[in-house]
């Protein structure tokens, strides 16, 4: 007799805190909410899962985007090679060196991804699977919508997989607020850091990737003349 009545009175509260958290999420920065109001970045590629973390597809997605002819079974070839035994973003990121392309590791709040996005750069994320079953997941941050509080990105099997803001950052504090650029070491990123980028050469440096890490050194020097390894 009173299982309806308490069903019906938490039904409200349920509501109330399902619609709280679709409101919610994280506050942007002024400057954020200056940038393009929506922005998706629709020519990078997709795979679809390899693994069940998904970041050879991830990375082969953002290998292709520049350029470089590569899959998911060719990338998870690499981090064998390269990375056994390594964490999977350690992994990914030695991998991504391998090919001459710089990391370039993101501040961990929102306002950092959207200001790359807007820039046209797309970012290699690691979000928490939350109700789809446990562990993480590599993804591709390729678009938001400020007025609707969503983002897109390359997610799991799904090209275009649309996600709060609030649900989100949920998922990205989870996993650890890992995020990262993997981009050609002669494109400096949005607002650049002076040191995390010369930090990101010295990696490519000690990888053994000499040239690459001098296109870098070169591109700092835009902004930085005084710029050294």
């Amino acid at each position: 007799m009173f299982q309806p009545v308490r069903a019906i009175k938490l039904l409200p509260i349920a509501m109330f805190c399902l619609l709280s958290a679709c409101a919610g999420g994280p506050q942007l920065l002024p400057e954020t909410k200056r940038l393009p109001e929506r922005v998706e970045l629709a020519d990078v590629p997709f795979f679809q899962l390899s693994d069940a973390q998904g970041g050879p597809s991830a990375l082969a997605a953002l290998l292709n985007h520049y350029g470089v002819i590569s899959s998911p079974g060719l990338v998870d070839e690499r981090i064998q090679q390269l990375a056994k035994g390594q964490s999977p973003q350690a992994g990914l990121e030695k991998v991504a060196r391998s090919y001459d392309l710089l990391v370039y590791p993101l501040p961990g709040n929102l306002d950092a991804l959207l200001q790359q996005v807007s820039a046209g750069h797309p970012v290699l994320l690691m979000q928490d699977r939350m109700f789809a079953g446990p562990g993480s997941q590599f993804a591709v941050l390729v678009g938001y919508d400020q007025r609707e509080r969503t983002l897109v990105l390359r997610s799991g099997n799904s090209r275009r997989w649309y996600t709060s803001f609030a649900r989100f950052d949920d998922a990205w504090s989870e996993a650890g607020r890992w995020a990262v650029l993997v981009q050609p070491a002669s494109q400096l990123p949005a607002q650049p850091v002076e040191q995390v980028w010369l930090q990101a050469a010295r990696e490519l440096h000690r990888q053994g990737r000499n040239e690459a890490a001098q296109r870098a050194l070169r591109a700092a020097r835009q902004l930085w003349p005084d710029a050294e390894l």
